[in-house]
This record gives structure tokens, C-alpha cells and sequence, in this order.
């Protein structure tokens, strides 16, 4: 498996669930990723994408909007130090512009010093949804295109496609998520919520994974 993604769904209702304010859920959730992220790159996996804050997400009240936009400041300075530790490389995709700009400079920054990592790639997908990815690589477009000459103008061109997709919380849909990139992947949607997650969930994931056959619109299976 060299790329698994995750829909990390579930945060605000695990915090309902404990009577906690929603903003716990998300610092909770993020601590999810974090466990995630360690685990593949101790296992050796490549690529893992992260669905954690879509173009649609901006209809939410200002007030969780600010919430995880000051979620996101405190964890970006705290955690590039572990990413450098665990030779991760970091990246995003989604159009980042709509972010607070110390915000958008703290993303670049860690971008930046994190590029030449060799290890595990954690790509953040953030203000990102895949019609609108679809849509700005048709607008960036000359001429005619291949698959393979059109995939280069959407985000993450050096990602590969999906193998395996996972969506907690028990919803059972893709929501606008990497539409191009899954085309052939798996996927397994599970009910637990994603503040329960942790590095050994991943290990369930490699699991499921071994289990599924893959065709790839053929008739001779790929394991």
C-alpha cells in the first residue's frame, strides 16, 4: 500500500457525546492524526492524506471556524520539531488562500523546512473539495489533455492515487474528497468516531486492506 487517506469525521459529535464544547472534539481529533501519521511512517507507508477541513466547511459558525483556525496556529508551531523527528514531509493541497495569512505563512513554513524529509508524506487536504480541484485544473488546461498530462494540473500532482480510503464516524459517503485520486481505491467506512483513533487503528486498516482484492476494472485481481 503506498497511499491511505482518511475522512476524519466525528470529532464534533464525540465531543457531544461527552458534553464537551465542539473545539475539544477538534484539538481531540487532531491528536488522532498525529497517532495516525506515526504509525505509517513506522509501517512504512509512503503517502497518507488527511480530509480535514473541506471547501463546504466554511458554511460552519465563525465561531468554530476561528476555533480550529486557532487550532491549527497553536499545533503548527508546537509540532514541526516532530515532524522533523519522524522524517516526515509535509504538504497540502486545497486553495489555502481563503486561510488568515499567519496562518497561510505557517503552512508554507512548514512546507518548507519539511520538503527534504525522505521518510512518510502527511498531505493535509484543507479548503479542498475534488469538483472544485477537477474545475481549477480544466481552467488552468491548453488544448487537449491526456489523463495523464490533465492529473498533472490538479493538487498534488506527486501523490499517488488512493489504495485504500478510510471515513469514520459511520457516514457512509466520499464527500468531495480526492475524486480524481479514487478512482480505484478501496474503501471502508467504519462508526467509530475520530477522536477514538489512534496509531493501532492503523494496523486495522493494513488488515482490512490485505483482505480486499483489487481489479481496476479487469478481470485478473490485484492484491
Amino acid at each position: 500500500m503506498k497511499h491511505i487517506a482518511f475522512i476524519m469525521d466525528g470529532n464534533r459529535r464525540w465531543a457531544q457525546s461527552k458534553g464537551l464544547a465542539s473545539g475539544l472534539g477538534h484539538s481531540a481529533g487532531y491528536k488522532s492524526m498525529l497517532s495516525v501519521v506515526k504509525r505509517c511512517a513506522e509501517l512504512g507507508i509512503p503517502y497518507v492524506s488527511f480530509f480535514a477541513w473541506s471547501s463546504e466547511n466554511f458554511k460552519r459558525t465563525q465561531d468554530e471556524i476561528n476555533n480550529v483556525f486557532n487550532i491549527a496556529r497553536e499545533k503548527a508551531d508546537l509540532d514541526l520539531d516532530k515532524l522533523m523527528q519522524m522524517n516526515i514531509r509535509f504538504t497540502t493541497m486545497g486553495d489555502i488562500t481563503k486561510f488568515p495569512k499567519d496562518l497561510q505563512d505557517k503552512l508554507a513554513h512548514i512546507i518548507k523546512t519539511t520538503k527534504d524529509n525522505t521518510g512518510c508524506t502527511l498531505n493535509l487536504c484543507i479548503n479542498y473539495g475534488g469538483r472544485a480541484d477537477i474545475v481549477q485544473a480544466v481552467n488552468r488546461a491548453k488544448g487537449p489533455q491526456t489523463e495523464e498530462s490533465f492529473e498533472k494540473l490538479l493538487y498534488g500532482t506527486d501523490i499517488p492515487d488512493i489504495d485504500f480510503c478510510v471515513r469514520t464516524s459511520g457516514e457512509q459517503r466520499i464527500s468531495n474528497f480526492m475524486l480524481w485520486k479514487l478512482s480505484y481505491a478501496e474503501i471502508w467506512f467504519v462508526k467509530k468516531f475520530w477522536p477514538t483513533v489512534n496509531g493501532k487503528f492503523v494496523d486495522q486498516c493494513v488488515t482490512e486492506y490485505k483482505k480486499r482484492v483489487r481489479r481496476f476494472g479487469g478481470s485478473s485481481a490485484v492484491k
